[in-house]
């Protein structure tokens, strides 16, 4: 009898714990179809190459020499950075996403002819040492006009917190002066407004391509505001998913930045431009 009783509750108890069970193992399988997740999450590297100008006006306004960075100060046109990346989707049409990367490039060359920035001249032949930092924090909220199983049209909206720092030193010794040097460091960041058009398609459960683009122009005369002509970011990629939570991307970005600036930490003018691959992991909830 005890025996009987004995097996009727291990039984029961089988039946119960599979009934707890059951529901979130097949919850725990079902797949989580692209554009359904709610965060999602991605780090990885960036490899870019690099084209960079830059000006640095004094103080009364004078011009100051257009300067390559690669090619008259010897800054290296490639660098490596890691690159993380999060998204928000809190309704099914609306996403925010959050992203970070940033570059530091330095060098040590002499100067080839006069050069003169900021307050500063540098005679040819000075040594010029010289490191240009760039952090970007791009804040991009995206609203889904077309969303179904293959395709996902979006416009987007968002902030380009960009934060540029060039610093130089020079030295340098003359006959019948003796050795002079000077040091220039010239910074700018603004939030940098952003419109543009996000597409992904959704080739199967596991693969998506995607395309992002994003625009700024801007003509102000407002000093507060620091920055004025155009920013152009495209970033194409592909990812595919091993596991429902994890996956791998590979993606390639060109950004552009052709703008005046006239900030109390540097006035002058900046062209800047990379274009390099990134491969990155993902995770999906």
């Amino acid at each position: 009898m005890m025996d009987h009783l004995f097996k009727s509750s291990r039984r029961i108890r089988y039946e119960l714990l599979l009934t707890l069970l059951l529901p979130q193992m097949s919850q725990a399988e079902e797949w989580i179809n692209q554009g359904e997740e709610k965060f999602e999450f991605g780090i990885g590297v960036f490899l870019p190459s690099f084209t960079s100008k830059v000006r640095v006006d004094n103080s009364t306004l004078d011009t100051g020499t257009s300067i390559d960075l690669e090619d008259d100060l010897g800054l290296s046109s490639k660098e490596s950075t890691y690159w993380v990346n999060g998204i928000w989707r809190f309704s099914p049409n609306h996403r925010i996403s959050l992203a970070y990367f940033g570059f530091s490039r330095d060098s040590v060359a002499t100067a080839l002819t006069d050069i003169e920035i900021g307050e500063e001249i540098f005679p040819a032949g000075a040594t010029m040492t010289t490191t240009f930092d760039f952090q970007s924090i791009p804040l991009i909220y995206s609203y889904s006009f077309i969303k179904s199983a293959k395709h996902e049209l979006a416009g987007s909206f968002g902030l380009h917190i960009d934060r540029l720092e060039l610093k130089i030193k020079g030295d340098a010794f003359l006959s019948g002066t003796g050795e002079v040097d000077g040091e220039v460091n010239a910074k700018a960041q603004a939030p940098l407004p952003l419109f543009g058009i996000d597409y992904e398609y959704h080739a199967s459960k596991r693969w998506t391509h995607g395309i992002h683009a994003e625009f700024f122009s801007l003509d102000l005369e407002d000093t507060d505001f620091g920055f004025s002509g155009t920013i152009f970011n495209i970033r194409a990629s592909t990812e595919y998913w091993f596991y429902n939570q994890f996956g791998v991307g590979f993606a390639v970005n060109w950004f552009s930045m052709d703008v005046d600036v006239n900030d109390s930490d540097w006035r002058g003018r900046i062209d800047y431009e990379y274009l390099g691959p990134q491969v990155y992991a993902n995770m999906r909830f």
